[in-house]
């Protein structure tokens, strides 16, 4: 009898995990479904969002909220590089850790850009 409804148990499980696999996929694969996830092209299970702007750390550099990653953001970051600002983080902050060289890079890869994509805010400015 046991062996029996856990063969029905098992059955019903593979018969509705397709429809549960599609409906909010992972594409960056952090754990968190896009229609949620605050950066969801980049890896960040923590969702670190120091700005409150529902766009994560990690896909937004745009430090002063206007929709493009612009010389006013860099002056921003110049002023936190090598302080313990997680805001400036654009790698997995690390509580204490200081913006450095590996924040840079991601900042400049970003220049001129929007920040961005976040299943959190689609269609607004702060992230698009």
């Amino acid at each position: 009898m046991r062996l029996t409804m856990f063969a029905a148990m098992f059955a019903l499980l593979l018969w509705g995990a397709p429809a549960f696999a599609g409906s909010n996929p992972d594409l960056d694969g952090d754990g968190i479904g896009d229609a949620i996830d605050n950066c969801s092209e980049a890896v960040n299970p923590a969702q670190d969002d120091t700005d409150a702007d529902d766009c994560g750390n990690l896909c937004d550099a745009d430090y002063d909220q206007t929709g493009t990653i612009a010389v006013s953001d860099f002056n921003a970051f110049r002023g936190a590089f090598g302080q313990p600002i997680p805001l400036y983080k654009g790698v997995e902050p690390v509580v204490g850790a200081n913006v450095a060289v590996a924040d840079f890079n991601f900042f400049r890869l970003e220049f001129g850009g929007a920040p961005g994509p976040s299943g959190t805010t689609a269609g607004t400015l702060a992230c698009p």
